[in-house]
């Protein structure tokens, strides 16, 4: 019964950080659990249990006389989780270059293509994700990829606002190409730049949005 639980509130974390990645959920919403509960026709403890797990990753923090409510985050949140991200995602890829096979390179590829095709920030999200795990994944480093995904998941609503203008995108596509270049030529220095140069990018963006609101 406890495993069923786990199961069905992990479900639900899922659907809520795509909910906060989109921008259904905006900065500040309120997390209601009885009307969240209704919305997916759950009961309130695995609600309950989903949003505490959002809470443990960043994404939800509890406010007095208001709640759960989607974490909004400062200039100074976004500066420790890029350099935190800079830090991890450059050191991932250094290692994994070392260790990816022509499959992973294979599959690397295709993403890449068809982020370039893809019309909506949510596809676009989706492949980015997809992208950039591929390329971290064989470094075989479990904690360090969840704390990437984690750290990740605090900024892709703002990372796909940026998405939507299409400049951005395009050069975005230009970073993705580069990064994977360096992977195909097994020049693990240069994707570890590469990922920190990208990274740099991003931060720009989304301290251009979060100054904005």
């Amino acid at each position: 019964m406890e495993h069923k639980l786990d199961s069905t509130a992990d479900a639900i974390a899922v659907s809520l950080r795509e909910l906060i990645a989109a921008g259904e959920l905006e900065d500040g919403a309120r997390l209601i659990e009885r009307e969240l509960a209704d919305r997916f026709g759950v009961s309130r403890v695995p609600m309950r249990e989903a949003i505490q797990k959002l809470e443990g990753e960043g994404l939800v923090e509890l406010m007095r006389n208001r709640g759960a409510v989607v974490r909004t985050l400062t200039e100074s949140d976004v500066d420790e989780i890029y350099s935190l991200r800079m830090l991890l995602e450059g050191d991932a890829i250094f290692h994994a270059v070392k260790r990816m096979d022509s499959e992973t390179l294979s599959r690397a590829e295709l993403v890449h293509r068809l982020l370039g095709d893809a019309d909506t920030a949510q596809r676009q999200g989706e492949l980015n994700r997809e992208f950039h795990e591929l390329l971290y994944r064989p470094c075989a480093n479990g904690r360090q990829l969840k704390t990437i995904r984690e750290l990740r998941a605090q900024v892709e609503r703002y990372e796909r606002l940026q998405s939507t203008l299409l400049a951005d995108t395009a050069a975005f596509q230009d970073e993705h190409l580069k990064i994977l270049e360096a992977c195909e030529t097994g020049n693990a220095r240069l994707a570890r730049s590469m990922i920190v140069e990208h990274l740099a990018s991003a931060k720009r963006i989304v301290l251009q949005r979060v100054r904005a609101e």
